[in-house]
């Protein structure tokens, strides 16, 4: 559920149901992802989340891929912890954990216009017992897990220590840190004896690190009190907690509110922290919403960073955009060689560098392209096409009008087809091959892997077309010299995508119908592919031919295995087009990658231009047979508007 299709339609239709039953609906969704075979490797191909290596700290001595995680609360029963640690996140907090269930008042509003999420109870839970058998049974959380410790309200000190204890021994064969829960009361009521007392007695428990959860909302005097405290009991950190207590008079009690409504406290809050304990691990939390937050709480003295209410309102690829912004905003801190460095020292052999080999074959596939354009719209067939059917032209057009015509059609269609492709290769490799660009090196391999082996489809109907075997053994070499050279980086310098504006959610509905073409083509391939090995014709071509399968036949007892070639060929031409449009829509979008919209832009027109415009030059104007290219070419010219303010921002 990447944010292309969460915010554009799954967002809106959860929207309509209670919070709480939209909640357990999304978590079950997402779990069962993550459970499947292939769950992980689906998660990966539509969100690409990883973060970059570079962004790889420790919490305390907990090491983490990035400083992005997690906070408790969001997935109390467990349901998606396994397919959420693939969503890009460094950490993810479990909990609250108490020792009993804590479910009286478990209600959840969402307030989409403030963005903020209310819950009627803040420690509510299924209890340790229910925790301990969910992670049990978990077999791929792939970041490290830390638990939210509360405890029964009212308990004494005592109690509240010999609960937590509890818990920690509980917890410890799962989780790699935890974190101390806390009210304002229990702040207010408790004195520094007994906070020394709780918090020197659960450190001497575990080695693991331990962090004091201090709401934004807390007065300024006790917060510095109670950081006092922890440093000297020998805690490793502190959270910021991300809600604020609210009355209301919906269930006339007080409810925890988190959200943009917490977000100026928090941070506040964290300034205070901050200044109190210089050295102290600080994870903030409160309103992350969008990027820009989630850096203003670095600024403001934060280590990490939790996000809760703005997975809900921004969607699932948050944390990879807020990994990304606090990489490119460490690029603007770096001298350009420092960012260079591993792409400088590459080995030229074989002539030209690896990505050069790539543009070449990108230039080799547009002048196949071209080549193959020219003789459709001409002679039509080659000399060893006439020796194969042992007819000319002539004979064709003789036996039946609209033959020549037909075959044209297939063939330019291919062409224009090459032409989108080696324009796909050709940008690849110029800007991401060549700078080392990992997510550009899958596209170009995938692309070109399924384009190559589709050559062997024709193969079964006797006939050997010699062009397309000499353009492939010559493009052949090309393709694995392009490939030689590893790319292992995940992200270039760009523009900071710090908010969610309307260039960002415009981008969203124009990637969504971009990934929506690369599907279509994809499939529009297969099916033409399986029709050229099977039926050969679809039931307009027989009507535009004026014939059946059975008269093309008759007429030459060849004609049907040469046409079978053509199509085979089209659609394993148009599958390869399909996913290089597909992995440059998923992975490809971001802010100020204007070579991105220029390559969708670029790649489109030959393809359609070919595609619908052959068929008016043939007179071959079925409505519902390009129906399907209709509404494709529509997608593209609008994805393209809504896209461009985005892709090619330039401002810094």
């Amino acid at each position: 559920m990447p944010d292309w299709s969460y915010q554009t339609l799954f967002r809106p239709l959860l929207f309509l149901l209670p919070a709480k039953q939209a909640r357990r609906l999304t978590l079950t969704a997402i779990g069962m992802l993550g459970k499947i075979p292939g769950g992980s490797l689906l998660i990966e191909i539509m969100g690409h989340m990883k973060p970059p290596a570079s962004l790889s700290r420790s919490l305390a001595s907990v090491p983490v891929s990035s400083p992005v995680g997690l906070g408790a609360g969001l997935d109390m029963d467990l349901q998606a912890t396994e397919a959420l640690s693939r969503f890009g996140f460094g950490y993810i907090e479990i909990g609250p954990v108490t020792r009993k269930p804590h479910a009286d008042y478990n209600e959840v509003w969402r307030e989409p216009k403030g963005l903020a999420i209310s819950y009627s109870d803040s420690l509510t839970n299924p209890g340790i017992d229910s925790y301990e058998k969910c992670l049990q049974k978990m077999r791929h959380v792939d970041v490290p897990l830390g638990a939210r410790l509360g405890f029964c309200r009212g308990a004494s000190v005592q109690e509240a220590t010999a609960e937590r204890a509890e818990l920690i021994r509980v917890l410890e064969p799962f989780c790699a840190f935890y974190t101390l829960e806390l009210s304002p009361n229990e702040a207010i009521n408790w004195g520094t004896h007994d906070w020394s007392e709780h918090l020197s007695s659960l450190r001497a428990l575990t080695d693991r690190p331990l962090l004091l959860v201090i709401p934004p909302d807390l007065p300024e005097p006790e917060a510095r009190r109670l950081v006092k405290i922890a440093r000297t009991e020998g805690l490793n950190g502190l959270v910021i907690a991300g809600g604020i207590t609210q009355h209301t008079q919906r269930v006339q009690r007080d409810i925890q509110v988190t959200g943009p409504p917490s977000f100026e406290q928090a941070i506040d809050m964290c300034r205070v922290l901050r200044s109190t304990w210089t050295d102290a691990t600080i994870i903030g939390s409160g309103g992350i919403q969008q990027p820009a937050d989630a850096l203003t709480f670095l600024d403001a003295g934060a280590d990490f960073v939790q996000l809760h209410s703005g997975l809900v309102y921004s969607g699932p690829g948050l944390p990879k955009r807020t990994n990304e912004s606090i990489w490119q905003t460490s690029c603007v801190q770096r001298p350009p060689d420092a960012l260079s460095s591993d792409t400088a020292h590459r080995v030229k052999s074989w002539l030209f560098p690896a990505w050069m080999w790539g543009i070449l074959l990108g230039i080799g596939m547009m002048i196949g392209g071209g080549v193959a354009w020219w003789v459709a719209a001409t002679s039509v067939m080659l000399p060893y096409d006439e020796k194969f059917l042992g007819a000319s032209p002539a004979d064709l057009d003789m036996l039946n009008a609209q033959l020549l015509a037909f075959m044209s059609h297939d063939r330019i269609s291919l062409a224009g087809t090459m032409l989108s492709i080696g324009i796909i290769y050709f940008q690849l490799s110029r800007y991401g091959l060549r700078n080392g660009l990992h997510w550009t090196r899958v596209a170009f391999l995938s692309s070109g892997t399924v384009g190559f082996v589709s050559f062997f489809l024709f193969i079964g109907y006797g006939y050997f077309d010699y062009l397309h075997a000499i353009l492939s053994l010559l493009l052949f070499p090309m393709f694995l010299l392009a490939l030689r050279e590893p790319a292992k980086k995940q992200l270039l310098p760009l523009p900071i995508d710090l908010n969610n504006n309307r260039d960002w959610k415009n981008a969203l509905w124009g990637q969504l119908l971009f990934v929506i073409i690369g599907f279509g083509l994809s499939g529009a391939g297969m099916m033409i592919s399986i029709i050229g090995v099977t039926d050969v014709f679809v039931p307009s071509d027989l009507l535009f031919l004026c014939a059946s399968a059975e008269t093309m036949q008759a007429y030459n007892d060849r004609l049907i295995p040469l046409i079978a070639h053509d199509r085979a060929g089209f659609g394993g031409a148009l599958i390869s087009d399909g996913i290089g449009v597909l992995l440059i829509s998923l992975w490809g979008f971001r802010r100020g990658e204007s070579w991105v919209w220029w390559t969708l832009f670029l790649a489109g027109i030959p393809g359609f231009v070919s595609g619908i415009g052959i068929h008016f030059a043939v007179g071959y104007v079925d409505f519902w047979h390009l129906f399907p290219a209709y509404i494709a070419a529509l997608l593209f010219l609008i994805g393209l508007v809504l896209t461009r303010p985005f892709l090619t921002a330039k401002t810094w």
